[in-house]
């Protein structure tokens, strides 16, 4: 009887130190999160623009200003090779990284769904990128992206732009070549007036879209690539200063 009461009184003392245990780092997680809001209601994501455009108020600091963007190479959800121009083009390109697996990321695919829940920013394109088949599945991807909107699934991209985590936006202008907005956000309404501001009001207020045959002759140019063993990245896609392939 002894030992039984003994044996009671251990497993209570220990339920008992997991229960302040639990209830203490629940108290840490509830602060955590009243610091991240400022004590008050939830405030528009960080996000950040070229020294020329409007600022917002909350800016990321430590990246380096302003760097270059980067065209993306990658491969669609048929796994064919496809490749999307952001650099040395008259549009604007606001990209998208978002992942099939995401929660934060409900928000952009129900609004690429939805073209009136949310204003593109005149003379721009929008892009989805998110990482490759070996870390993405196609059939999840399939399912979220609407018909119409370009995806490219390209881990190199995430590297290149040196994307932190999905959802990330980063708004590349084409002329200049170089990134000139990134932050992060539950949706594209939610960043949709940062975006706005990276874009500017100068551009042509029309939205970009590629044209369907200009999408058709590309697949067929990927296609003819796959089927001749050249696959994103090859040497033979590039040329040298001599004009001469690698």
């Amino acid at each position: 009887m002894i030992v039984l009461v003994t044996v009671e009184t251990v497993v209570l003392a220990i339920l008992t130190v997991l229960v302040v245990g639990l209830l203490r780092g629940y108290a840490t997680v509830l602060n955590r999160l009243h610091e991240l809001d400022n004590g008050g209601p939830a405030t528009p994501p960080p996000f950040r623009t070229v020294p020329d455009v409007p600022e917002p108020r909350n800016r990321i600091e430590g990246r380096e200003e302003w760097a270059p963007a980067h065209d993306i190479e990658g491969e669609s959800l048929a796994g064919e090779i496809i490749s999307a121009r952001t650099v040395g083009v008259e549009h604007d390109t606001v990209i998208a990284f978002l992942s099939s697996g995401c929660e934060g990321c409900t928000g952009f695919w129900q609004e690429l769904a939805n073209e009136q829940s949310w204003t593109q920013p005149g003379g721009s394109r929008v892009l989805v990128v998110t990482k490759g088949p070996a870390d993405e599945s196609p059939d999840q991807l399939a399912a979220l992206c609407p018909p119409g909107v370009d995806l490219v699934m390209s881990s190199a991209a995430w590297q290149d732009f040196d994307v932190p985590g999905a959802p990330y936006v980063v708004v590349v202008d084409g002329r200049t070549g170089r990134v000139k907005g990134e932050g992060s956000g539950m949706s594209f309404s939610q960043v949709g007036a940062l975006i706005a501001a990276a874009v500017g009001d100068s551009r042509p207020r029309t939205r970009t879209v590629k044209p369907a045959a200009d999408r058709a002759r590309e697949e067929d140019v990927d296609r003819a690539l796959l089927a001749a063993g050249i696959t994103p990245g090859d040497p033979s896609l590039y040329a040298t200063e001599d004009g001469r392939t690698r």
